[in-house]
This record gives C-alpha cells, structure tokens and sequence, in this order.
C-alpha cells in the first residue's frame, strides 16, 4: 500500500523487483478516475471524485484547491473497497476507464508490445481481450507471438560509487540487469527487428538503437523517465550490454547475418553511440567470425566455396566465402578484419608450390579481374612456373616448347582466364607457321644437340595434325637415322614403311630411328613413307621434269611433282604403282614419266597391249591386265604401236604369228613414213614363215615373179603396196632380183622353163615378159588374166570358170582383209 500510495517515489529496496518508482501504476490516472487493487487479503480503491471531496473537507486546503482548478492526485488517497479477485487469481487491479479515454485504451491494447514478455521476466502471460501472448522456450530461443528471439539476460552488482550522484531511492539499487534479445530464424540468423528500436530501462525510453537488437537495461533515467543519464553508471551498464551481445553473437549460426550486429560509423544518439563503441570493444577480443577473433580473420576479395577449399591452407584464418561479400565490407573493416584483395593474393600465390590441376581450379575459382591479377603465377610446360600469364600459350596438348622459345601452360592449369590475363590460344599449325619455327629448323643443323628443339617441333607437329608436305620446310629438319647420326627428314626413308620397300636402299637414303616419333609426325615433317609429292618450284630434281614441262600445252596446268620414280628398283614396280594409285598422286607427270619406263613387268607400258584389244597384236605384244594399264599408254590398237616396235617383235623368232597377221602388219608399217631399217625381216620361207636377214628377203612386186625369187625368203604384203614396203624398209624387189626371162613363141606353151633369182632353171605357168604373157594351162591363164586386169584377188574366180585351182602361196599377194 505504501508503494502503491507514494507514486514516483517507491520505497522498493530490497530483492529482485519488476519495475521501480511507481512510474507503470501511475500511468492508469492519464486513462482512469478510478482504480481497484483486488486482493485476496483486502482491497483499496483510488478514486479522483473521492479525493477532491476528502480535499474540500480541509479548509485549509481551500486555497490551494483554487489553486489547482479542483484537479487532485488520484494515486495518493487509497480508499477502503469491499471487493475481491476473480476466482483463481492472487491479485486484480481494476481500472474504470474514462469514456472519452476508452477507444484510444482499446486501440493501445490492440497495439500491445508482445516484447513485454522479454523484457519483464516475471511476466508470463498476457492476456487481451482473448488474445494471449506467451513467452514459450523452442530449444534455446523463445518464441513470443510468431517471432523467435535469441535472449541472453546478465545481472550482477554495482560499485556504490556509481551511484553517489543518483536519487536516493536509487542508490541502494547496486545491482545492474541487462535482458538483450535479437530476432531470428528457424538456423539462427538475425532477422530486422519487429518492434521499434530503442532503449527500454525497462519501459521504452526516446534514446534510439540503430543495432537490430531489443535491449532493456537498469540503465539511470532522467526525472522524466524517457532519457537516458550519461555517465560512468550508463557507461558501466552498456559495457555489460555490449558483453552480453559478445555472447549472444557467438551463439548465432556461423553465417555472415551475424554482421548486421556490428555498429555502423554513426551512432543514432549518445547513448547509440556509446553502446557501439562498446560493443566493438566486445566484439574485438570475442570469437564472433566463425569461432575466431577478429583480429586473427581474414577475407579474400572473390571468394567462393571452391577459392575457399584452395586457400585454406594459405590463409589459415580466412573467413567462409560470404563474408567477402561488399555488404559486409564496412562492418568487417570496423571489426578491423584484414581484407587480402587480388593484388595480394597474387603476391602470396607468387611463392606457392602447387601441382598443375590445383592451379587450374584456382584459375577457375577466381574472378576475372585482369588489372590485379596481371601478376598471377602459371606453371608452364616442363615442370617451371612462369611469373605471369603475360606471353604464354594455352595449347590443346602438352608441348614443351621452350627449345623454340615458347612457352606452354601446362594443360591441367589451363583456364580462359590467362586469355584475358595476356596469354595467347595457340594453335599448334598456327606455331608451325611461325617464322621463328621455321628459323629454328633451318637452323637446327648445325646444333651441337638438336634433340631438344627437334623434340619440341615433333610434339608440335603431332599436335598440328600436319599432313605430309603441307609444310615442306620442314624436310630439313635433322632425325638420327639408324646410325645414330643426324640427317634431314626429306633423306630418310620410314623404316619397313611402303617407300623403303620398293627404292634402292642404295641410292643415298637413310632409314629413321626407330621409335623416334610416330609415323604419322615423321610423314608430315617429310620421312619418307611414301612418295614425296611437290610443287613445280620446289621439284628440281624430279626426273625428267624439263623434257615434261616441254610437252605441256600452252595453257596447261603443271600440277604436282613426285620425286624419287627413278630410284625404284625394277622388280618393286608392281608395289610402286599401287603405293602411287593408293596415295593419289598419278598426277600428269607421273603418269608422263611411268609411261615412259619399264614399270609393267619390267616393260615400257608403250610395249604391252590390252586385253580383248586389237587382234593383229596378239602374239605380237604381251598382254597387261595391270589396273592402271590404259592410264600409262598400254596399247589397244595397232595404230598405237610404234613403228620400230613392230618391226622388232616381227623379227622377233619367239613371236608366233600367222601369215594373215604378218602380211597384215606389213601392210600397216607400207603405209607409214620414215620407219626405221629393219637387219631381219619375217618372211616366207619355203613355205613357211621365217625370220631372215633383211637382205636375204624380198617384196614381190609382180606375181608371176612369185615363183622365181628362191633361193630369197618372200616377205608377204600385198601387191599393191609391195613397192611403197620395199622402198621404207629398204628391201628388195622381186623384179630387181629375178632375171628376166628370154622366150620365144606364141603366149601359149607347153612348158615354161624359166631361170630363179639364184640361176636355178624351174617350170613355172606364166612368165609375163614386157606386154605378153606366156602361161601354160588354166592356173597360169587366170592368173595372168587377173594382173593384167588389175584386180589380182579375180584370179580365183576366173580359175573356177577356166577350172583351175589357185596357189595358197598367191594368197600373200591378196590385198588385207578386215580382222575377224
């Protein structure tokens, strides 16, 4: 009652207490005028009405009620009351709200802060209209009205000497409380705060919070109960704050949000101010950053989870990836945590010894900021690590390249990041097209060890994918043959390859190294595998190149040039052609050089014939079934055949013709001009076909001759090219050997006894002598019959109307017929 009777002036002392002075009871006078404090053991009644009328009773006093326009303290006078709490309850304080008061009541009650129940903790429940508010412990956080709240509560006492200068009534309070609550969620992250932020002592004050945390302290109040005193006590009372939050910080889950409970640069007030300055000095020495003091905490610029995994062991302190993040930037720089940016990363990456792949996931976590990370160590190809990416070459394949003064990111740490740090993408055909590869290769030569360089232009050939001769520079590159000595590309054959297989190894080639490089990488740097295909420019030495340039037609295209043809052995012709025919390279000149070389069997293709060709050149030429037999010049006619030829294989005895053929042939070399002397000739002899010397052979320009040329072997052709033969060939003719004979008498006789070309007498059946002719019977009648007529081949048909029979031997004369 006394409490209750002294208004701002409480006289609680003793013992833990909820609320001080009065101020939370007096304030139902600014709503009520009459208020019931209920109690099982008795009951009061403060009413205004009864007290102005206790007040009028004092004349005394009159004056003063004047004074005061009748208006009196409602909350001094108690008054006695017969009522009683509600069944169940200890105490019930009745307040008989003013009409005029009573929508604003109902709309503040409505408004209730549910934090009442944080900030008084001997306060359970409220109970509004219906609505009840409860303070419900979820594990270690309490849950009010929907909202989680993390709560850490401190009390202790206070050194007197804080409180010389405070009201008396306050001094004996020497204990200081402080109740701290932050919102969060389901994990434990801050959440904004639901309810305005400000200084509650414990009611709300005016002093303003810009930190998101409910704070309600034994902090000393001015007489008007809504600011905050400054001085040591406040001082004293906000370092235990700033503590508690310390603590309640550590507690939150291990995520950046813990941040939002750093003060910012500018305090929202005195006391604001005050509180961050401690706060910060809490946070200073208290593991709050991931279970760490902020002092020993760094962050890296363009963190992520996989830079954090790289780093770790660089940065032992470094904070998760999202604390990097720029809206953490001001509170971890008032935490005084040491943020490593780029640049410094770069520096303290420049000393790291990592395995290729690590550097290639570092390349791949960093963000591409090229102005600072200009300095980022590469491990290049060959084990080194260059200090910057600056030059270097990203290739598919890993090249070792430095023997041509390049330098290659090892394919593991390759990343397009070094692109826009400055390295180069490098095609390896690209490279070979350096002029500085060239150069190199040159010169290559006349290194005291080329190996190194030649290594490097092999890996970066093999790299190219090169085909042979797309480069051919690149012949003059030096292999160690089987020797061991050094020897360019272009002189060395690919051992067991097709080349070496059909050239005469003796013809100043060299056999490559076994295991040297890869048959396809020695192809493409010119090793000969197979024949070597060049340009015009470039084909000097080719066989025959001029003599073919001559037969080009003006106009004509020359096309590409094979070297080596004439170093074929003989017998290896057959695999040759079908190494040219596979590799494609029948171009005009090789067919024009094949052609003009024994490569069919060991045979100009200019002396072989095709099958199921031509008839009177079986038996003549030998017949070639070679696929490419028609392409290099195999004959298919008789036209085709060069006249020296023919008369080679007609004097040739192992030939077997037949006297059609051969009088066939005869007739075709008669038409022909400036044809080569032949020294034997085919003829008949005795009645059969012989090969004779050219002198002992005559051409029977008259057929009653026929039968006086012995002992002379008849070369068959027909009559009325007897003469044009004998005049190509050189040959005699029957008249010119054949004596003429003297006879007398009419042209009939009964026998015609004539002298041979040798003296010899024979009886023959017509002897023509000038105009007249002497025959004997119907044979030597028809024949005679037929000459003079001028159609020799009538004979045999004016023979069978004389009844005669005719000479096979007379056929030889008969004109050629078509072949069969």
């Amino acid at each position: 009652m006394a409490a209750l009777a002294s208004l701002r002036a409480s006289a609680k002392r003793e013992g833990l207490t909820v609320g001080r002075f009065g101020v939370g009871f007096a304030a139902v006078a600014g709503i009520a005028d009459e208020v019931e404090v209920l109690s099982r053991s008795g009951a009061v009644r403060f009413s205004r009405t009864d007290t102005l009328a206790a007040v009028r009773a004092l004349p005394s006093l009159a004056g003063e009620l004047v004074a005061r326009h009748d208006r009196v303290p409602m909350l001094r006078l108690p008054f006695p009351s017969a009522g009683r709490p509600a069944a169940g309850w200890v105490t019930e304080v009745r307040v008989h709200v003013r009409q005029a008061s009573y929508d604003a009541v109902v709309r503040q009650l409505a408004e209730v802060d549910p934090t009442l129940l944080l900030v008084l903790p001997g306060l359970r429940e409220l109970d509004v209209d219906g609505r009840v508010l409860t303070a419900a412990p979820d594990g270690g956080d309490v849950l009010v009205d929907g909202v989680r709240w993390r709560v850490v509560r401190r009390a202790g006492e206070l050194d007197p000497a804080l409180l010389a200068d405070r009201p008396v009534e306050e001094r004996a309070q020497t204990r200081w409380s402080v109740t701290l609550a932050v919102a969060v969620d389901r994990v434990g992250r801050p959440e904004p705060l639901p309810v305005a932020a400000v200084v509650r002592a414990p009611t709300p004050t005016d002093d303003p919070l810009s930190l998101p945390v409910l704070l309600a302290a034994s902090l000393p109040l001015g007489p008007d109960r809504r600011r905050v005193v400054p001085g040591a006590l406040a001082s004293t009372v906000l370092r235990h704050a700033a503590e508690a939050l310390a603590e309640l910080t550590q507690g939150l889950a291990d995520d950046p949000s813990r941040l939002l409970l750093v003060p910012g640069p500018l305090g929202a007030g005195e006391v604001d101010a005050a509180l961050g300055s401690a706060v910060l000095q809490a946070f200073s020495t208290a593991q709050v950053l991931s279970g760490r003091r902020p002092s020993n905490c760094v962050v890296v610029e363009g963190s992520s989870p996989a830079l954090d995994e790289l780093l770790v062991d660089l940065f032992p302190g470094a904070l998760p990836h999202g604390w990097a993040a720029d809206r953490w930037r001001r509170p971890l720089r008032a935490l005084g945590v040491r943020r490593v940016g780029l640049a410094e990363l770069t520096e303290v990456l420049a000393g790291v010894d990592r395995e290729p792949g690590w550097w290639g996931r570092l390349y791949a976590a960093l963000p591409p900021d090229a102005d600072q990370l200009g300095a980022l160590p590469v491990p290049v190809v060959g084990g080194r690590t260059a200090p910057s990416p600056r030059g270097l070459l990203l290739a598919d394949a890993a090249l070792d390249l430095s023997a041509l003064g390049f330098r290659v990111v090892d394919p593991a740490a390759a990343h397009p990041l070094l692109l826009r740090l400055g390295a180069v993408q490098a095609e390896p055909r690209a490279l070979l097209e350096d002029a500085r590869v060239r150069a190199a290769v040159e010169q290559a030569g006349h290194e005291h060890d080329p190996a190194p360089l030649v290594e490097a232009v092999l890996a970066l050939v093999g790299a190219a994918d090169l085909r042979p001769g797309e480069l051919p520079w690149l012949a003059e590159l030096p292999l160690p043959d089987e020797h061991g000595d050094w020897r360019p590309a272009g002189e060395l054959l690919l051992a067991g390859g097709p080349l070496a297989r059909v050239v005469d190894l003796d013809a100043g080639f060299g056999t490559v190294a076994p295991g040297t490089a890869h048959d396809d990488v020695l192809a493409a740097v010119g090793v000969l595998r197979s024949f070597a295909s060049v340009s015009v420019e470039q084909g000097g030495g080719a066989d025959g190149l001029d003599a073919w340039l001559d037969s080009l037609a003006p106009g004509q295209e020359p096309g590409e040039v094979v070297l080596d043809l004439d170093l074929v052995r003989p017998a290896a012709w057959a695999e040759a052609l079908d190494l040219l025919a596979r590799d494609r390279l029948l171009t005009p000149y090789v067919l024009w050089w094949l052609a003009r070389h024994p490569v069919l069997d060991g045979q100009l293709p200019s002396r072989l014939r095709l099958p199921d060709t031509d008839p009177w050149l079986v038996g003549l030429l030998d017949e070639s079934r070679h696929p490419l037999a028609a392409r290099l010049g195999v004959v298919s006619a008789l036209a085709d055949v060069e006249p020296g030829l023919l008369l080679e294989r007609l004097a040739d005895d192992t030939r077997r013709l037949d006297r059609g053929q051969v009088r066939a042939l005869y007739a075709h070399l008669a038409r022909l001009p400036d044809l080569p002397l032949p020294d034997r000739v085919r003829a008949v002899l005795d009645g059969a076909l012989a090969v004779v010397p050219a002198e002992d052979a005559v051409v029977v320009d008259r057929p009653d001759l026929l039968a006086r040329v012995a002992p002379y072997a008849v070369v068959p052709v027909p009559l009325g090219l007897a003469r044009a033969l004998g005049d190509a060939l050189d040959l005699a003719l029957a008249s010119e050997v054949v004596p003429v004979a003297v006879l007398a008498g009419g042209p009939d006789h009964d026998r015609l006894v004539v002298p041979t070309a040798g003296g010899e007498q024979v009886e023959v059946d017509w002897v023509a002598v000038g105009d007249l002719d002497h025959v004997t019977g119907d044979v030597g009648r028809a024949r005679a019959i037929a000459w003079r007529a001028g159609d020799w081949s009538s004979r045999f048909s004016i023979l069978a109307r004389l009844r005669g029979e005719s000479d096979p031997a007379e056929e030889d004369l008969e004109d050629v017929p078509p072949p069969p």
